[in-house]
C-alpha cells in the first residue's frame, strides 16, 4: 500500500514538472515565473519522495501542491510573451552598464558592510563577547543556539537591519556576479555577497539566512541574463562552477548542525546519526510534515492528530501586515507546535506555505490565491521585460525568486525584513536609474537600439 501511495505521489510530481514544460514550450525558455516555481517544487517533491521512499506520504497532498503550481501557471495566459521577449532584445547593449553602474558598487560594499557591523552588535547585545565572534565560533554558536531554543534571543534593530542589509548585499552581488569579466572579480563579489549570511550561518546556525541570500543572488543573476537577452537558467560551464559551490557550503552547513550541542560528544557514530537526521529532516521532512497534515485535514490516516485553526483569515500567510495592524495572536517559534516524525530520521515543525494557505483560505481559495499571484508575479515579469528602465518590477522578480524559496518553509511574507528588503532594493534602484538617466546613460526608446553616451562607452 505504502508503495503504490508512494508511486502516485511520484506520478503527481512528475505532472509538475509536465505542466512546467509546457509552459517552456509555449514561451520558447525555462526563465520564467511559471517554469520557475514548477521547476522548484518538482525537485522539492520528487527527490524528497524517492530518496525517502519507505517513508509514507499521502499523493492527495503531492496532487494539491501540482494543482497549485497549474493555477499559477494559468495565471500566465492573460499575456502575450511573443511581443513582450522582442521588445527585451532591444535593450541588451545596456544591461551590463545599468546593473554595474558605479553606484550599484557603492551601494554593494555599503550594505556589506552595514551587515557584518550590526552582524557584530547583535551578537553583542545577546551577551556574546565580540572576542568569541571573531575567535571562538563553536562557543558563540552554542550560546546562540543555546538562547534561541530556550527562546531568550534578544529581539533588536541591530538583527533585524543585519538581515536586511545581508539579502541587499546578496542581491546587488547578483547584479554584479553577472557583468563581472574577471575571474578574480567574480570571485571577490561572490565572497562578499554571502560574506555576513556565512558568518550568520556558523555563529548562529541560522542557515535560513544563508539559503534565501542564495536565492536572491541567483535572482539578480537572472535579472541581468533576462536584460541581457540571455534567457537560460545556467551558462555554460555552469554546472562545475556550482558543484565546487555545493562542496564549500556543505561543511558549513555541518557547522551549524554541530553547533546543535554535537560539539562535545565524543561518541562519533551518534553524532553521523544525528547529522543524518538533520540533514534529512532539514532537507525532505518539509514535505512529508505537510503530507501528513493534509491526510489529516482530508481524514486520512496521519501519524499526528493536528488542531483545526478555522479563523486565521489570512493570517499565516500575510502574518507581517496583520501583526502592524495590531494583531496579537500568539505563534509559537517555528510558527507551529506539531512536531512530524518519522523514527529516528525525520522530525519537522515545518509544513511548508501550503498548510498556512489551506488555513487562511480554504483549498479552493488556496487555488484562486495561487492564480492571482501567478497574474501579478507574470504581469510584473512582463513590465520588466517590456519597459526601457524597469525598476519597480526588477525588485518584484527578485524578491519573487526568495518568494519561490520560502515557500518550502512557509509564505515569505510572514517576515517584516521581506517587505523592508523589497523597499530597500527598490530604492536602490530607483537612486541607480536616476543617476544613469541624469547624462551618464541614454536610452533608446522600444524599437530602436540603445544609445550608450561616449562617457560610458570608453
Amino acid at each position: 500500500m505504502v508503495g503504490f501511495e508512494k508511486c502516485m505521489a511520484l506520478v503527481f510530481s512528475l505532472m509538475i514538472l509536465g505542466q512546467a514544460y509546457c509552459v517552456r514550450r509555449v514561451v520558447g525558455t525555462w526563465l520564467f515565473p511559471a517554469c520557475l516555481f514548477g521547476l522548484f517544487w518538482f525537485c522539492n517533491t520528487f527527490i524528497g519522495l524517492a530518496v525517502l521512499f519507505w517513508v509514507p506520504a499521502d499523493p492527495f497532498a503531492i496532487g494539491f501542491i501540482f494543482l497549485c503550481t497549474l493555477a499559477f501557471s494559468v495565471g500566465s495566459l492573460a499575456f502575450d510573451w511573443k511581443s513582450a521577449f522582442e521588445t527585451n532584445t532591444r535593450k541588451r547593449e545596456t544591461a551590463a552598464l545599468v546593473y554595474s553602474s558605479p553606484f550599484l558598487k557603492g551601494a554593494f560594499y555599503l550594505s556589506t558592510l552595514l551587515s557584518l557591523a550590526f552582524l557584530v552588535l547583535n551578537s553583542y547585545a545577546q551577551g556574546i563577547p565580540v572576542h568569541d565572534l571573531i575567535f571562538d565560533l563553536q562557543a558563540s554558536a552554542a550560546t546562540y543556539t543555546a538562547l534561541r531554543y530556550s527562546d531568550s534571543i534578544n529581539i533588536n534593530i541591530f538583527g533585524q537591519f543585519n538581515i536586511v542589509c545581508a539579502y541587499l548585499s546578496a542581491i546587488l552581488g547578483g547584479f554584479l556576479f553577472s557583468c563581472m569579466t574577471t575571474k578574480t572579480g567574480r570571485r571577490l563579489i561572490l565572497v562578499l555577497s554571502f560574506l555576513s549570511s556565512i558568518l550568520a550561518t556558523v555563529t548562529q546556525s541560522n542557515k535560513g539566512i544563508l539559503f534565501l541570500s542564495i536565492a536572491f543572488f541567483y535572482g539578480g543573476i537572472l535579472v541581468c541574463r533576462a536584460a541581457a537577452g540571455k534567457l537560460r537558467l545556467l551558462d555554460k560551464g555552469s554546472i562545475k562552477s556550482v558543484t565546487i559551490y555545493v562542496a564549500i557550503l556543505i561543511p558549513i552547513v555541518i557547522t551549524s548542525f554541530l553547533s546543535r550541542g554535537l560539539y562535545d560528544i565524543d561518541d562519533n557514530l551518534f553524532v553521523l546519526n544525528r547529522l543524518i537526521s538533520y540533514s534529512a529532516s532539514y532537507t525532505f521532512g518539509h514535505i512529508y510534515a505537510f503530507s501528513d497534515w493534509f491526510a489529516f485535514i482530508i481524514r486520512r490516516h496521519s501519524e499526528l492528530v493536528y488542531p483545526r485553526d478555522s479563523s486565521s483569515h489570512g493570517f499565516y500567510t500575510f502574518m507581517a501586515l496583520f501583526r502592524l495592524c495590531g494583531s496579537r495572536k500568539v505563534v509559537p517559534p517555528g510558527y507551529f507546535d506539531d512536531y512530524y516524525s518519522y523514527g529516528d530520521l525525520l522530525k519537522t515543525n515545518i509544513f511548508t506555505m501550503f498548510r498556512g494557505l489551506i488555513l487562511d483560505f480554504g483549498f479552493t481559495g488556496s487555488l484562486l490565491f495561487m492564480f492571482a499571484t501567478g497574474l501579478l508575479l507574470h504581469w510584473a515579469f512582463r513590465a520588466m521585460l517590456v519597459k526601457i528602465r524597469p525598476v519597480f518590477s526588477v525588485a518584484v522578480f527578485v524578491l519573487m525568486i526568495g518568494y519561490f524559496y520560502t515557500s518550502f518553509l512557509i509564505s515569505v511574507l510572514v517576515w517584516n525584513s521581506f517587505y523592508v528588503t523589497f523597499v530597500m532594493l527598490w530604492m536602490v534602484l530607483q537612486i541607480n536609474h536616476l543617476t544613469l538617466r541624469t547624462g551618464r546613460l541614454q536610452f533608446a526608446p522600444p524599437g530602436s537600439p540603445a544609445v550608450v553616451s561616449p562617457r560610458l562607452r570608453s
